[in-house]
């Protein structure tokens, strides 16, 4: 066997308890009391939400819930859940959450300032087919990917050789991204 390693990651674990609830919550439709700690509001607060799935951005899991403090549906990281005492049957409607059920397709390419010989051997990284390879995300995960693959930043503000890809459709972002309800 050749050597074999991989770059690490914080571990960023979750509580099984708490994962075990929301899933519960999900398959029976109910709402939970959780409590809760955000950046926007570092001390714990109780609220209750009404999770319907969830998701992984590479390196964190959350919940897509309704909030009931906030009255939409938004993104909650299971590990920022701090503990969890009540629930009650929802009836909330998944289908209206468009963030969750609209997707986006984005097509990336090698960075423009890279030269002809660089965006072939892109091309080969990514295998994009006539200069560009197409993802498609959920809207309500399109600031993780951004984030993710580097495509939240103007490549014109980034060394090519550092931020290989570019997002060559941006107009499919929509300036919509950056206030994305997150907690």
């Amino acid at each position: 066997m050749p050597a074999f390693d991989i770059v690490p990651s914080p571990v960023r674990g979750i509580d099984a308890h708490t994962l075990r609830r929301v899933i519960e919550a999900i398959r029976t439709r109910q709402a939970l009391e959780v409590e809760y700690r955000s950046l926007s509001n570092p001390a714990p607060r109780w609220r209750w939400i009404a999770p319907h799935a969830i998701a992984f951005d590479g390196f964190r899991w959350h919940a897509r819930a309704y909030c009931f403090t906030d009255g939409c549906f938004k993104d909650f990281l299971l590990a920022r859940i701090l503990g969890t005492r009540d629930s009650r049957p929802s009836d909330i409607d998944d289908s209206q959450d468009a963030d969750w059920h609209t997707h986006i397709t984005l097509d990336i390419g090698p960075h423009p300032g890279l030269s002809d010989t660089q965006k072939k051997i892109i091309a080969l990284d990514y295998g994009l087919r006539n200069g560009k390879a197409r993802v498609t995300v959920r809207k309500a995960l399109l600031y993780y990917t951004l984030k993710r693959l580097g495509l939240d930043i103007d490549p014109s503000t980034r060394n090519p050789a550092d931020q290989q890809i570019a997002l060559l459709n941006r107009e499919v972002v929509g300036a919509g991204v950056a206030g994305m309800p997150r907690e």
